[in-house]
């Protein structure tokens, strides 16, 4: 009989050992650019809304929330801004609630719940810069990114002309039609 009280403190003890350990990442092994930008819709600021710059090939994702001008700044994740190079899905909600993600005051926010004394909103984004997203960037470097999302859906990738993220959006244009 002494074995399943011995077996008993033993896995006591390796869980709370397991959950203990911190999640550490090496910053200093990931290549972050610093994105940030204004999205509108219909020609108005979309306030509010969490944006997310999602890698297709892993589904990792960066993301923000839009501030009332609809700026953005992209967090890595609640300790550090940046995103990954790369090819990015780029999607809209907001309804969306993400653990560590910054609100316009700097505190930090978590997932909204699912019951009780809050009323859910209703999404205001389209499918088509959600769940459906069609809207794309390529994420080459440091960039300011921009994007002007229209109801009627056509709208697929930044705002051309503004000199930080043209070299993003040609690059994304170019890696388009090759895959394409």
């Amino acid at each position: 009989m002494k074995i399943v009280p011995l077996f008993l403190v033993l896995s006591c003890a390796l869980l709370l050992t397991g959950c203990s350990a911190t999640n550490s990442i090496d910053y200093g092994k990931v290549t972050l650019a610093q994105v940030s930008g204004t999205v509108t819709f219909d020609g108005q600021p979309l306030a509010g809304a969490v944006i997310t710059f999602e890698d297709p090939t892993n589904g990792n994702f960066s993301f923000a929330r839009t501030n009332a001008e609809g700026h953005y700044t992209l967090q890595f994740d609640s300790d550090v801004d940046g995103v990954t190079h790369g090819k990015k899905i780029v999607r809209l909600s907001t309804t969306r609630n993400i653990l560590g993600l910054r609100g316009e005051e700097g505190k930090e926010e978590g997932e909204q719940p699912s019951e009780g004394g809050q009323q859910k909103r209703s999404e205001a984004v389209p499918d088509c810069y959600n769940k459906d997203s069609k809207l794309s960037v390529e994420v080459t470097g440091s960039a300011e990114i921009s994007f002007e999302l229209k109801g009627d859906c056509s709208t697929t990738g930044a705002v051309p002309g503004n000199p930080r993220s043209e070299l993003a959006i040609s690059r994304s244009v170019a890696y388009l039609a090759r895959v394409g």
